[in-house]
């Protein structure tokens, strides 16, 4: 990209920023107004698998493989095979692990844009899984880099599409791998990255996703629980998580 249009894309954001947060203030936005969903990533393209960054441990002289591509049927497809064996000579202790996580966006002239989920209480992501256990990954603005929330992610219907739905109060704080004794809880207002992971389980693997959101059901307003009626009255009711629309065939 020549340097005018990436100054150009630069001003673009930022006019674009100060646009949503005037409609924002004009409609009192997160004060009181009912939302089903904030879509995150939808991984339909080759483009937007390129909003990730891939890596394994062989990165520091393991033996996994991992792999990031996207698929026919217009999903992203993690996979590989995991080796759990360290290397001879290396500092390592521990080896076999593979992971996905989002770049940071563009930032703009007033801010660097972050993922505000606050009203919110899951993080949803459609997905086709193994029977293996994979972690989601969220960072934030927090003081320390190597803080990490996490939560398992385990299929409920290995080999078949479904939405696994995590509550953002249920993430673990945690370091390097280590759950921290002194847990804090979830910025949700400044989410940084989501990730993906896989550690410690020999032998291949495959998870494939078609999008990430953060979402209310019909009766939450982040960790309030309401009546339907509380979204308003001029405001459709709407749909279940479940309806989410699916992909044909898939």
């Amino acid at each position: 990209m020549s340097l005018g249009a990436g100054l150009r894309s630069y001003l673009n954001r930022s006019a674009s920023y100060i646009q949503q947060e005037a409609s924002n203030a004009l409609k009192l936005d997160g004060f009181s107004s009912w939302k089903k969903d904030l879509p995150m990533f939808q991984l339909n393209s080759v483009e937007a698998l390129e909003q990730f960054v891939l890596g394994c441990d062989a990165d520091i002289g393991g033996q996994s493989e991992a792999y990031w591509g996207h698929t026919p049927s217009n999903t992203g497809l993690f996979w590989g095979k995991l080796d759990t064996k360290v290397p001879e000579g290396s500092k390592f202790e521990h080896s076999g692990y593979a992971g996905i996580k989002s770049k940071e966006r563009p930032f703009t002239l007033f801010h660097h844009p972050r993922f505000d989920a606050s009203q919110f209480r899951y993080l949803a992501i459609r997905c086709k899984a193994d029977s293996r256990q994979y972690f989601v990954n969220l960072q934030t603005d927090s003081i320390y880099p190597s803080y990490t929330w996490q939560h398992r992610l385990q299929a409920e219907t290995p080999g078949e599409w479904e939405v696994v739905m995590i509550p953002f109060r249920d993430f673990i704080l945690t370091a390097h791998g280590h759950v921290q004794k002194n847990q804090l809880e979830l910025d949700r207002t400044k989410i940084r990255n989501v990730g993906l992971s896989i550690m410690r389980q020999d032998g291949e693997f495959s998870l494939e996703l078609d999008w990430i959101r953060a979402v209310n059901t019909e009766r939450t307003l982040g960790d309030r629980d309401i009546l339907p009626t509380e979204r308003g009255a001029n405001q459709k009711s709407a749909p279940f998580f479940v309806d989410f629309p699916k992909k044909g065939g898939n």
